[in-house]
C-alpha cells in the first residue's frame, strides 16, 4: 500500500500546525519551570528558553501562512470589539453593532509599496509577514536567517 505524497502541502501544513502546538506547549513549560525556580540565574535560562520558544512560534505562523491561504484569510481578517465579550459571559457571542471607525489623520498620500493595485499600505511600517494577530512577531536575532534558531551561548 503505497503512503501519502512526500510533497502534499496538506501533510505540510499538518506537520507545521503540529509544531506550532508543540511550541506553544514548550513556551508554557518554561514559563512555569521560571515561575518555579528559586535561582535567578536558573529562572533566567528558563525565560531565556521560553523567548526562543516564542521566536519558533511566529516562523511557524508564517510558514502557515505561506502554506494555508484558507488560514491566511483568517489573519487578515480584522477582529472587531466585543468579538469575545459572548465567552466572557458564558454566552454566544452575538455579532457586534456596527460602529463607525474613527477617521485616521489625513496625512500625505504615498504610492502603494506593496503592489496590490495601489491598496493603502497596512496601518503598519512591519512588512504583513511580521504580524501575528495583529502583534508584531518579534524581529529575527542579527545577522541570522529568519527561519534559522540563534545561538544558546552568550556573548562575553
Amino acid at each position: 500500500m503505497a503512503g501519502p505524497p512526500t510533497n502534499d502541502l496538506s501533510t505540510d501544513v499538518a506537520l507545521v500546525r503540529r509544531v506550532l502546538a508543540r511550541e506553544l506547549e514548550t513556551i508554557n513549560e518554561y514559563e512555569t519551570h521560571a515561575r518555579a525556580s528559586s535561582s535567578p540565574e536558573v529562572r533566567d535560562f528558563f525565560l531565556h528558553l521560553a523567548a526562543e520558544e516564542k521566536e519558533h512560534v511566529a516562523e511557524a505562523v508564517h510558514m502557515l501562512r505561506l502554506l494555508d491561504a484558507g488560514q491566511e484569510a483568517h489573519f487578515n481578517k480584522p477582529v472587531v470589539a466585543g468579538h469575545f465579550q459572548g465567552a466572557i459571559e458564558g454566552q454566544p457571542s452575538a455579532p457586534p453593532a456596527a460602529t463607525p471607525i474613527p477617521a485616521a489623520p489625513a496625512e500625505p498620500a504615498q504610492p502603494a509599496r506593496n503592489g496590490r493595485n495601489g491598496q493603502a499600505e497596512s496601518p503598519t511600517l512591519l512588512p504583513p509577514q511580521r504580524i501575528v494577530y495583529g502583534v508584531p512577531a518579534p524581529p529575527p536575532s542579527p545577522g541570522t536567517h529568519p527561519l534559522t534558531v540563534g545561538s544558546l551561548r552568550r556573548s562575553r
